[in-house]
């Protein structure tokens, strides 16, 4: 069976299998036992519609998916199952299978004349049958880039300690590093912590040079998403300044630090109004530039690799009591207007004696002003309820920071250095989240977490220079290798990920 893509349309989008008769009936010996025993059909739709034929049809085909637990796709062994004519077609999670996929004569062996294409609808046609040809469907489970990084990495199922270092050598907790699981807004969510080298990725290149962009995977995000922070221009060891790794130096959180909105990444045009995103910050307006610059081919208004809809958390959730306990529900927020003195969401986290990091934006009624989303994205439910997070869907490009609490996820923590974990470059570099704001009858200045040259948290006024480091979300459905995939080590510097286009 000849098999032959049009395009570069993907067989996910669904499947029109288009029976063309190679000849027909011409000698109808009884007409009414032919009309009932015999059906002449030039096309049978079933794109997400029940597959159903009656007895007398032609028996043109059967439709295999592969089973949930099965990694083997021997059409012989036992790794697929066979769909009931009452069955739905694979869709979403499946992709067809060309090499299994084949038509078979009604006399006996392949039918080499039998044609797979892909038309511009996205639909995959099979023309060239005889009468009574068979042909066999198989839909392997889609392999996307979060599978792939799992398959890659080992997960680690003890919960990790948020009250000091992780990493290798002279830190608190030596032995956490490797990927780990907690959740997010929206699912499961796998990140990398203290001492690892397999999360590097190499996607992009810089429009000044042509310099491939190299990043570091922080996690997989509950949809799917792949999270990465910017790396430089060229691998290098943790701690090293071989590649600046810093995409932008000496930049302002703000300009304006003399009221609590300011630690916003968007921010209200007026004070006295605690969330809002109409302002943009120098952060915002610095990365949305750097962005258009470099990696607008690979977002292309949502049709490149870069998803449109994974968001950055901002959490402006707040308190005037440094002691109060952070809760994602039920919590009774204070402050965070003017010139009120205030603690954010953060800092009730990750200072408190009981380091309680998270990997959920922000309170449960405030998600969507927290959440910083790009002018065009869709909605995304939240894993345990029927609620849709939009975010703010006031980003001009889909690109931000890294969190506070993604950092101590990834092993830093306020206060201690910590040189031996995978987020340590021996520059600064902020985070976007807000960290206080301080008042006094002398002073006052917005606050926002940033990490320290050493490795560790720390927090300084928006209005003092930091470096900054973009992050974006890679789609779900990205497909990833490796540079050099023979080789058993994958993932590193020497051997990094690659997106397939």
């Amino acid at each position: 069976m000849k098999f032959e893509k049009i395009g570069s349309i993907s067989y996910k989008k669904g499947v029109l299998v288009g029976v063309i008769l190679a000849f027909l009936l011409v000698v109808v010996i009884n007409l009414f036992t032919s009309l009932a025993k015999y059906r002449l059909t030039q096309s049978v739709k079933i794109v997400d519609s029940v597959v159903s034929y009656s007895p007398y049809d032609f028996k043109i085909m059967e439709i295999y998916k592969q089973k949930e637990d099965s990694k083997c796709t021997d059409i012989n062994g036992d790794c697929y199952e066979k769909l009931t004519s009452s069955e739905r077609m694979p869709s979403d999670g499946y992709v067809l299978n060309t090499t299994n996929s084949h038509c078979e004569l009604n006399t006996g062996g392949e039918d080499t004349d039998a044609t797979l294409t892909s038309n511009e609808a996205g639909e995959t046609v099979i023309s060239g049958l005889t009468v009574k040809d068979k042909c066999y469907l198989y839909y392997d489970k889609e392999i996307k880039a979060g599978d792939t990084i799992v398959a890659n990495s080992s997960i680690i199922s003890e919960s990790p300690h948020f009250d000091g270092t992780a990493c290798i050598g002279d830190c608190t907790y030596q032995n956490e590093n490797g990927l780990y699981k907690t959740q997010d807004d929206f699912g499961d969510t796998y990140y990398f912590r203290g001492t690892v080298s397999d999360n590097w990725v190499k996607f992009g290149n810089m429009s000044t040079n042509g310099n491939p962009i190299w990043w570091r995977i922080i996690r997989i995000n509950g949809d799917g998403t792949i999270r990465l922070i910017y790396a430089g221009t060229g691998a290098s060891a943790p701690g090293t300044t071989t590649s600046a790794t810093n995409a932008l130096t000496s930049q302002t959180f703000n300009g304006s630090y003399n009221d609590n909105r300011f630690v916003g990444y968007q921010y209200a045009s007026s004070s006295g109004t605690k969330r809002g995103h109409e302002s943009p910050s120098n952060a915002y307006t610095q990365l949305m530039s750097w962005f258009l610059t470099n990696l607008s081919d690979e977002f292309a208004n949502g049709a490149g690799q870069i998803d449109p809809s994974a968001g950055f958390c901002g959490d402006r959730s707040s308190s005037t009591n440094s002691r109060t306990p952070w809760l994602e529900d039920g919590m009774s927020e204070s402050g965070g207007t003017g010139k009120t003195g205030t603690y954010y969401g953060a800092y009730l986290r990750l200072l408190n004696s009981t380091k309680q990091p998270t990997l959920k934006c922000g309170t449960k009624d405030h998600k969507d002003e927290d959440y910083y989303t790009y002018t065009g994205a869709k909605g995304i439910k939240q894993n345990e309820t029927d609620t849709t997070i939009n975010g703010t869907r006031s980003l001009t490009s889909p690109v931000g920071l890294i969190t506070a609490d993604e950092v101590a996820f990834a092993g830093g923590v306020y206060g201690p250095e910590n040189k031996n974990y995978w987020l340590y470059t021996n520059q600064t570099y902020w985070t976007m989240s807000p960290y206080n704001f301080y008042s006094s009858s002398s002073d006052s200045y917005a606050s926002v977490f940033y990490v320290y040259s050493d490795g560790n948290l720390n927090y300084t006024a928006v209005l003092n220079t930091n470096g900054l480091r973009p992050v974006i979300n890679l789609k779900a459905d990205t497909k990833l290798t490796f540079e050099k995939p023979d080789e058993a080590t994958k993932g590193t510097s020497d051997n990094p990920y690659i997106v397939v286009n």
